[in-house]
C-alpha cells in the first residue's frame, strides 16, 4: 500500500537515509491501473520534500521491452530520480539490452541503476558503457 511505503520512507529519512529505494507495483502496472504513477508520485513528493533521492525498482525481468519503456516514462513523469532494474530476487537482473533501452527512453537527468546478477567487473563495465550511472555488484 502507498501509505505503508510513505511510512517506511519517512522512517528511513528520519534514520538518516539520503536515498530511498522503492519497488513499484508491478501488478498494478500489468493490469493497467493508473495507481502505479500516483503511488510513485506520492513517494517522490515525500522524498523530495526532504531533499532526498528516490530510486524506483521496476523489475525488468518481468517486463517486455515495451513495458520497460512505458515503466521508465511513468517513473520519470512521477518524479523518480533513478530507475533501477531489479531487486536482485528476480530470475534475471540487469542486462545490457535493458540498460540501453532505458537510456533511450529516459530524459536526461534521470539516472539508471543496474542491479541484479552483476558478478564481474566485465559485466559492470558493459552496463556502464550501455548507460548505467550506478551499479550494484553481487560478489560471492
Amino acid at each position: 500500500m502507498t501509505e505503508t511505503k510513505l511510512d517506511e520512507i519517512k522512517r528511513a529519512i528520519d534514520n538518516g537515509a539520503d536515498e530511498v529505494d522503492v519497488v513499484w507495483n508491478v501488478s498494478s502496472f500489468k493490469t493497467g491501473i493508473p495507481w502505479t504513477k500516483i503511488d510513485i508520485a506520492k513517494c517522490a513528493k515525500l522524498t523530495h520534500d526532504h531533499q532526498k533521492l528516490l530510486k524506483v525498482i521496476i523489475e525488468t525481468a518481468y517486463l517486455s521491452e515495451t513495458e520497460i519503456e512505458t515503466a521508465c516514462k511513468i517513473c520519470a513523469d512521477a518524479g523518480a530520480d533513478f530507475i533501477k532494474t531489479s531487486t536482485g530476487f528476480a530470475s534475471v537482473g540487469a542486462t545490457v539490452e535493458h540498460i540501453k533501452l532505458m537510456k533511450n527512453v529516459l530524459p536526461k537527468g534521470i539516472g539508471i541503476k543496474a542491479s541484479g546478477g552483476i558478478k564481474t567487473a566485465t559485466q559492470a563495465i558493459q552496463l556502464i558503457e550501455a548507460g548505467a550511472h550506478r551499479i550494484v555488484l553481487h560478489l560471492e
